[in-house]
């Protein structure tokens, strides 16, 4: 067993936590349900004052500054006190929550590093926003600077420009497809303007989530923001549905590997709308046959305990370098 300190930017609370909370709050409750000590230093999604968590061998300290942010000199003192009764094995920090002058006067830190700057400086999208100007290979590195804020203006909105284009060209020819939208935001009154075939749910808790994704035949994220392993493609997949993705590598190469998963398209209106016709034509039996699939292949591949254990796996091989040799003959 180790005790681990963690530095989280923030932590699960209210009715809609972003992907990256859940994952940490679903990470370290596994890992203290295996009976390691888990210290968590962080804030609340929601920017409120809260309670610190103490559940068993999970204890989580809300240390936030006037701005709503990891206060890092009061977590230090806290995990000061803490590592008087008791030194840490290792610190875990996810991407910049602890800032590097910080870790460097801790031992045995590991950082992981949960962001989109890398694929998207390697995606196509970003190649179709620089290749638009003329002679860009002959221009300096700042026409580069100028393309970052008209591609951060696209991505921000998570790809609803992209699905109101296509789902009104889709609705034209198909009076009997219907759109269910989940979240909250300004697009909400734009998507009205498509008619009754959509619908806009708003912002759903996580106990709302199971009802939603059993809704509908197949689950479309266009977002054109590149993710590393986006959590709603994953929970769509292990409740039964088939999937409609942008075609970023990290997608393809990890979650929808291959069609009996779903569809995927290029991060275009017209690729979008190829891949919206193809899921009509297919029908609901092919549909159902897809997320059969999807649901045993998320089941072998991405759940809670898979998770825990390879992070598990991580954290002992700091600590003792004969966790580190693959496979030990206590794995199965």
């Amino acid at each position: 067993m180790f005790k681990l300190a963690v530095f989280s930017k923030t932590w699960p609370i209210g009715a809609s936590p972003g992907g990256m909370e859940r994952h940490a709050a679903t990470l370290y409750h596994a890992l203290a349900a295996t009976g390691h000590e888990i210290h968590v230093f962080t804030v609340p999604s929601d920017r409120k004052p809260h309670l610190d968590i103490h559940e068993g061998n999970l204890h989580v300290y809300f240390a936030a500054n006037d701005h709503g942010s990891v206060n890092c000199s009061l977590a230090f003192e806290i995990l000061n006190t803490i590592n008087a009764n008791g030194a840490f094995d290792n610190v875990h920090t996810q991407s910049v929550s602890l800032l590097h002058w910080r870790a460097d006067m801790l031992p045995n830190v590991a950082v992981t590093w949960h962001g989109i700057w890398y694929e998207i400086m390697h995606s196509k999208l970003f190649e179709e926003h620089v290749l638009n100007s003329q002679d860009v290979l002959r221009r300096p590195v700042g026409e580069l600077q100028e393309a970052m804020p008209r591609l951060i203006d696209e991505i921000r909105d998570k790809g609803h420009p992209l699905l109101y284009e296509a789902f009104s060209k889709i609705s034209k020819r198909y009076a009997d497809v219907y759109l269910l939208v989940a979240g909250s935001g300004p697009w909400g009154k734009r998507y009205a303007e498509l008619g009754p075939n959509v619908k806009v749910l708003g912002a759903l808790k996580p106990s709302e989530l199971s009802e939603f994704y059993n809704a509908f035949d197949v689950f479309v994220n266009p977002i054109l923001r590149p993710q590393e392993l986006d959590l709603t493609l994953i929970e769509a997949m292990h409740c039964g549905k088939p999937v409609l993705t942008p075609n970023y590598p990290s997608i393809v190469r990890i979650v929808v590997v291959n069609e009996s998963f779903g569809y995927t398209f290029s991060p275009n209106v017209e690729s979008f709308v190829e891949a919206l016709k193809s899921v009509i034509r297919d029908g609901s039996e092919v549909l159902q046959r897809k997320g059969i699939a999807c649901r045993e292949y998320a089941l072998s591949m991405f759940t809670a305990s898979k998770m825990a254990s390879a992070y598990e796996r991580f954290f002992l091989c700091m600590k003792d370098a004969r966790f580190c040799q693959y496979p030990l003959p206590t794995d199965c």
